[in-house]
């Protein structure tokens, strides 16, 4: 962007651009609709754009973006568009929230972080290798609204030494869960093994090691809680 803008100043770029595109014009009042502000707002914004050369501006007509001002509002839509899918579609978050969201971030990341974002974003919705890992995240972003369920903890978080519940078994452990284990069972979380393939707990007096990719599906509740 050749000039530094503030974020207020991106978001009416942004709002001039989504207008253009939808309803083919941009007038100052429907931007003053769209932003929720003030007439004598709109018209102080337009200016400063306008001596950026960022819009071309007459009370008289609409609004028109530069191709200077076309190409920082694209950006900032793009930024939107990438932030919001991360927030609605990877963690879950309401729409409505997931847009809120974005709209405070498109200012502040960095086209190095939206790249990572994007990478990250298509790897977890795509890839065949990710299915468990998108099973665990809805299920595991589910619980985030229930008060008691977000008391759950799958046992591969928990520190050697502490005692806990089992809870539910995952949804990725459908088929092969652990024989030695059921729902309500005592465990004791002893550690893991020195390549990290294998979790250590006793239960009923008896140790058992247990893959980390079960340990890793496997809710329980600490005691005490």
């Amino acid at each position: 962007m050749p000039v530094q803008l503030t974020e207020s100043l991106e978001d009416y770029l942004e709002a001039i651009a989504e207008l253009i595109a939808v309803e083919g014009h941009a007038h100052t009042k429907e931007i003053a609709e769209k932003l929720d502000v003030k007439m004598p707002s709109v018209t102080g914004a337009l200016r400063q754009l306008e001596k950026l050369k960022y819009i071309v501006y007459n009370t008289h007509y609409p609004v028109q973006l530069t191709p200077e001002g076309k190409a920082v509002a694209d950006e900032v839509i793009r930024r939107h568009r990438v932030l919001k899918s991360f927030f609605s579609d990877i963690l879950g978050l309401p729409l409505a929230t997931a847009s809120e969201t974005a709209c405070r971030l498109e200012h502040v990341v960095d086209e190095d972080t939206i790249r990572r974002f994007v990478l990250f974003s298509e790897a977890i919705g795509s890839r065949a290798d990710a299915r468990e890992l998108q099973t665990y995240l809805t299920e595991a972003m589910a619980h985030l609204d229930d008060a008691e369920l977000r008391k759950l903890r799958v046992l591969s978080s928990l520190e050697p030494g502490t005692r806990c519940r089992v809870a539910k078994f995952g949804r990725n452990l459908s088929g092969r869960a652990p024989a030695e284990i059921a729902v309500g069972d005592e465990l004791t979380v002893e550690g893991i093994s020195l390549d990290h393939s294998r979790f250590r707990v006793s239960a009923g007096g008896k140790m058992l090691e247990l893959p980390v990719a079960v340990a890793e599906n496997l809710y329980v509740v600490r005691s005490g809680e």
